[in-house]
């Protein structure tokens, strides 16, 4: 099995003529430790819910391998068994979850097995020739030293070849080795967000069950308000607990309200829900599917996020596995997913209509439609059209009379309606 591409590499005639300038630029690549997209996975609902749904939804469809060569070593390492102690949808799942997360996906290919590795501890090395040089996965994890800083201290990395990692990157308008995690776009989003829920828990905290106000007449000293106050709090601990102490006011003083905001007013729940849609859609989502209830476009939303969200997210998989083993086309197979399928009614006719039609076998259009082949003379053959006047056998005979004449006929032959 091909090992990736930099074997023949030496046999390409020109390399890219700024590779060296680009790899000045950024010669050690390093995680993006500015923002805890984590953090936000962790503690926002919708975030959490979004990066699951597409996930799951990436990890259903299979990869289509074809090809000269190993092609049924890959459909296994790939669609089977790609390394002794995982699974096909385990090891999937942290890779498509790194390159949503992360913005990167990291594979090692040990010759034999598939394995990913973290990817916010993996460091790029470029070259000033090719286009990488190695990978650097950095023990003390998490990117807070690069590997120029430790390199000398052998124990606190590991180093591996260009040819031993399958790389799938994000987009990323500052760098063209390193993707950039799809959650930071939702940064400003997120900080809204948080401070939208902060005041709210805030308002509840200060508001929800209101202090006392007492009022008299008299002017009362500093000792008796303490005094006052404490037995108050002492014999009306369980009704006013989480509120706000009373307040006293002496001398005659009135209180009046200075603001007419209430919760209602402050429409959290709108502003809630507006945000929640914002980030679901710069996640790839729509929102419909998030929420319950019957929608009368559901199934066009379902492609929607099929075709615009979860098949290019498997596709860069695809085409990185496609570009490493060199002689094989990998594509992802969109057999298997129910929402890019038409209705079985629907599906059922256009099978029917090709049978008729003499274009493929009644065994063909049963394996389409997932049932098992009869394997019979009958089933086995093409269906000549039955619609031909005169001929049903050859359509070139149709329904053209023969050469004798009229005349020729027999004499007791007569024509009848």
């Amino acid at each position: 099995m091909a090992r990736g591409p930099i074997g023949w590499l030496a046999d390409r005639l020109k390399l890219n003529p700024v590779q060296s300038y680009i790899h000045s630029r950024e010669p050690f690549v390093q995680p993006d430790s500015n923002v805890d997209f984590r953090a936000a996975y962790d503690q926002i609902e919708v975030i959490h819910r979004a990066v699951e749904m597409i996930v799951s939804a990436c990890v259903e469809i299979p990869f289509s391998i074809s090809g000269e060569g190993p092609a049924k070593k890959l459909n296994k390492l790939l669609n089977d068994r790609p390394n002794p102690f995982e699974d096909r949808v385990r090891l999937l799942r942290r890779a498509y979850f790194d390159l949503l997360l992360d913005g990167n996906a990291f594979f090692y290919y040990d010759g034999t097995h598939l394995y990913v590795l973290p990817a916010n501890d993996v460091e790029i090395v470029t070259d000033p020739k090719t286009f990488v040089k190695g990978y650097i996965f950095l023990i003390h994890g998490g990117g807070s030293s690069s590997y120029s800083a430790v390199r000398q201290t052998k124990k606190q990395v590991i180093e591996f070849r260009a040819d031993e990692i399958i790389h799938i990157k994000e987009d990323n308008d500052e760098s063209i080795f390193r993707g950039k995690s799809r959650i930071k776009s939702l940064s400003n989003i997120i900080n809204i967000y948080n401070a939208l829920l902060k005041f709210q828990r805030q308002f509840f905290k200060n508001n929800a069950v209101p202090g006392v106000v007492l009022t008299t007449e008299s002017v009362l000293n500093t000792k008796i308000k303490e005094r006052l106050l404490q037995s108050w709090r002492n014999s009306y601990a369980t009704i006013f607990e989480g509120a706000r102490s009373p307040a006293i006011l002496d001398g005659g003083l009135k209180i009046d309200k200075f603001s007419d905001i209430n919760f209602q007013n402050l429409d959290f729940e709108s502003s809630v829900d507006r945000l929640e849609q914002d980030m679901a859609k710069a996640m790839g989502v729509p929102y419909v599917l998030m929420k319950s209830g019957n929608n009368a476009n559901i199934a066009a939303n379902q492609v929607l996020f099929y075709e615009h969200t979860v098949l290019p997210i498997v596709l860069m998989f695809a085409s990185a596995f496609a570009h490493y083993f060199n002689s094989v086309r990998i594509i992802p197979d969109r057999t298997v997913i129910t929402a890019l399928q038409p209705d079985l009614r629907t599906q059922s006719q256009y099978y029917v209509s090709l049978v008729n039609s003499g274009i493929i076998t009644p065994d063909e259009a049963r394996a389409k439609l997932g049932f098992k082949t009869l394997d019979t003379p009958e089933t086995n053959i093409i269906r000549l059209p039955q619609n031909i006047t005169g001929s049903a056998v050859n359509p070139d005979v149709g329904g053209r009379p023969s050469n004798e004449s009229v005349d020729e006929l027999p004499a007791d032959s007569v024509l009848r309606e």
